[in-house]
């Protein structure tokens, strides 16, 4: 067998058994989310987000949070937040390695769940719990309950 016939017939398969499982659990916990926070570098915000991410999540309502923003730019990061506004998606600054700004993902949360948590109470449901998934790379999913 030649070299190229030899390149041709090997599969290698580089994605890890790991990454398959956590984007199989993402996929399954999605139905029981409300909104994504999806955690990205503000250094280098397109290039931080994972293809995977935007395919999983493309009918829930969610928020960006440019991370690492105590070492970005800050004009790019203006940038970066007018250019998520501008395509309906909400940012929010943060740094987390000493808390900057995470006070303000939690208000950031109700303004973005306001219409759901007022339709809810329409209906005679208050206190909906608002299920919030925190993604991006690498594997930073977690789910908490607010």
């Amino acid at each position: 067998m030649n070299n190229e016939n030899r390149n041709n017939s090997l599969n290698i398969n580089w994605y890890p058994g790991h990454m398959a499982k956590t984007k199989r659990e993402i996929i399954e916990d999605m139905k029981l989310i409300d909104v994504v926070l999806e955690i990205l570098d503000a250094r280098i915000p397109k290039s931080s987000q994972n293809p995977d991410i935007q395919e999983i999540i493309k009918n829930k309502k969610k928020i960006i949070l440019l991370n690492k923003c105590d070492l970005a730019n800050e004009l790019e990061t203006k940038r970066w937040k007018e250019y998520f506004k501008k395509n309906e998606i909400e940012s929010v600054e943060i740094n987390a390695n000493n808390g900057a700004g995470t006070n303000k993902v939690i208000s950031k949360i109700e303004e973005v769940m306001k219409e759901e948590v007022e339709k809810e109470a329409r209906r005679g449901r208050t206190g909906k719990t608002i299920r919030a998934a925190v993604i991006g790379i690498p594997n930073v999913r977690k789910i908490f309950v607010y």
